[in-house]
């Protein structure tokens, strides 16, 4: 409905209410011949349902205005909207992504299938893991064991070889020292080797060649056993007593000197030394003890009568011809 005509509409509901109005207040005798019962509809009419109809008009006015408010905002909205292009786009793009999602929830149950039937598949793996039962992997581990220490029994016999041929090339050195150190020959030995099978001793000269045994002498000879006993204690790096009975047996004087002098008092923090006077004498027992090397001196006395034998503070007294074993110690 147009404006033009909504206002002509007013206008007429207007002037009909004042031709009413006016009727109402008029003192005339109504005309038309009204009877009573007409008079009093008319003026139900004129008091009731004029004033009603007048309301919803009033009404009618307020919804076709805010009608007219619609409008003019559709009519901009339409006016600002896209093309038709792009609604067919849009539908399009629409009816893409609906098959999409028909797609992806058809994925999903497949899926979510496929994860049943995996998780199925689990739980019976480990129901027939768990029927293995600990026989099973205590067998297992056994042979783990077993494989194990054959690994570690080869590693052990690769380690012991290379310790025992480390500790012989040590003991090898140390020998060759002491040997150098005690004998008065510096030019009879270069070098001493050991066996790593047999651990047997080898001599070489400054040369290379090897110096065979028989031409060394008794007292030589009983150098290099002490020198081999003397290197086995350095080597073992444990300080352990050292007992020696007959000292200087088979010794000439020059040997006789060197052991004094640098075996004796070094060969361990405890030397005990079984000796009788005509192999320690008064002159190697005053050599002693200007070294400071002796810390005990005891005679081992037997008595033949008794069959015992007493121990006796003191060496050998000058002159005596005793020929009890007296011990000698150091510390």
């Amino acid at each position: 409905m147009l404006p033009e005509q909504i206002e002509q509409i007013k206008l007429f509901i207007e002037t009909e209410n004042k031709v009413l109005e006016q009727n109402i207040n008029l003192v005339t005798v109504p005309y038309l011949a009204a009877d009573l019962e007409v008079f009093s509809q008319l003026t139900n009419v004129i008091e009731r349902y004029l004033p009603n109809q007048i309301d919803k008009a009033k009404e009618q006015l307020l919804s076709l205005k805010n009608k007219e408010e619609e409008i003019t905002t559709i009519e901009k909205q339409l006016a600002a909207a896209a093309a038709p292009e792009n609604y067919e786009k849009l539908a399009e793009a629409v009816k893409k992504s609906q098959s999409q999602l028909v797609q992806a929830k058809s994925n999903y149950e497949v899926n979510r299938k496929q994860c049943e039937e995996l998780g199925r598949l689990v739980d019976k793996t480990i129901k027939e893991l768990s029927q293995f039962g600990e026989q099973n992997i205590d067998r297992k581990n056994d042979e783990h064991i077993i494989k194990a220490s054959a690994k570690v029994q080869d590693t052990l016999k690769l380690f012991r070889e290379k310790l025992t041929l480390r500790k012989l090339n040590q003991l090898e050195t140390v020998v060759t020292e002491c040997f150098l150190y005690l004998l008065h020959k510096s030019d009879l030995v270069h070098r001493i080797a050991i066996d790593a099978t047999t651990f047997t001793l080898s001599l070489y000269d400054y040369s290379g060649k090897p110096v065979l045994k028989h031409r060394l002498s008794a007292g030589e000879k009983q150098l290099l056993a002490i020198a081999f006993l003397w290197g086995l204690a350095r080597v073992s790096g444990r300080n352990l007593p050292v007992a020696i009975d007959t000292p200087l047996g088979r010794l000439d004087s020059s040997h006789r000197n060197n052991l004094i002098e640098r075996y004796f008092p070094n060969a361990s923090h405890q030397v005990i030394l079984l000796s009788t006077d005509t192999e320690i004498g008064q002159t190697e027992l005053q050599q002693l003890r200007d070294n400071k090397a002796i810390a005990r001196e005891y005679l081992l006395k037997y008595s033949p009568s008794t069959r015992q034998i007493t121990i006796e503070p003191g060496y050998f007294s000058d002159g005596s011809t005793n020929k009890s074993n007296p011990t000698l110690t150091n510390c």
